[in-house]
């Protein structure tokens, strides 16, 4: 028996075609490109080429024997996709999903995930400030690529490659397999 629930919405559409804010920086070259969101008052941004699309949180289905960093999952136009709670991650205080929260629906070299946040801020092009490696600035989040200073907001580029780590991409695949057996 499956414990996935489907998402209720109009089906979402990819990144490009949905209308989200970009940042008056304009257009700019695609790879310089980022995907900014929040989670309790810090910003984070994903790259563009990363990014599926931006959805309107739903309801999140538990995932028997995931990584504690995995909320549940949920469908997705008919596919399982994995939730990563940031939060957990961050270390940031738990809270319960808001109906204005989205996820951020990315994509690893693995696997489609999507990521709880509190609010998708929009595209960003240039920002005000370089991006310096993480490793200058903050070596011990090594799932943060790169750190940009953007007037007085410090916004983490995260590397989605590794937000979750080995062993939990291990345990996701597992719990994921197992989940397929019962359906």
């Amino acid at each position: 028996m499956s414990c996935i629930r489907s998402h209720g919405a109009a089906a979402p559409a990819p990144l490009g075609e949905r209308g989200i804010r970009e940042s008056k920086a304009g257009v700019v070259a695609e790879n310089n490109r980022l995907v900014l969101f929040v989670l309790e008052e810090q910003k984070y941004a994903l790259p563009l080429e990363t990014v599926d699309r931006v959805v309107r949180a739903v309801e999140v289905t538990p995932l028997p024997e995931a990584p504690p960093i995995i909320a549940g999952v949920f469908s997705l136009q008919g596919r399982v996709v994995p939730v990563v709670d940031l939060r957990r991650r961050f270390h940031l205080p738990e809270r319960t999903v808001d109906v204005d929260d989205h996820f951020v629906v990315a994509r690893s070299s693995q696997r489609l995930v999507a990521l709880m946040v509190d609010e998708a801020l929009g595209l960003a092009g240039e920002l005000a400030g370089e991006r310096i490696p993480a490793a200058e600035v903050v070596p011990e989040l090594n799932y943060v690529d790169s750190v940009v200073a953007d007037g007085s907001d410090m916004i983490f580029v995260l590397d989605i490659e590794r937000v979750l780590t080995e062993d939990e991409e291990e345990a996701l695949q597992g719990s994921l397999d197992g989940e397929r057996d019962e359906a």
